[in-house]
């Protein structure tokens, strides 16, 4: 959890001393002491993905050869030229 200096607006650097844990302004003076566990979790909103092939209807019409994958079997190989 990032905080931030209310007074200077520069990002509190965290302390941990004998006696207490704090947050300290590494520009002017200003410290917060914590006095209870903070947490705070956000989740991004995952971007949607485009299909990049154009999707199953972009397969239709494109060329293709009958050879067999040495890796996987399959018995039809596509390809188009760039």
């Amino acid at each position: 959890m990032l905080m931030f200096c209310p007074t200077c607006a520069n990002i509190l650097v965290a302390e941990d001393l004998r006696y207490c844990f704090r947050f300290a302004c590494s520009t002017c003076p200003y410290t917060f002491n914590v006095k209870r566990r903070i947490s705070s979790r956000s989740y991004p909103k995952l971007k949607e993905i485009d299909d990049v092939l154009g999707g199953a209807a972009a397969w239709e019409n494109v060329e293709s050869t009958e050879e067999t994958c040495p890796k996987c079997g399959h018995t039809k190989a596509y390809f188009f030229q760039t």
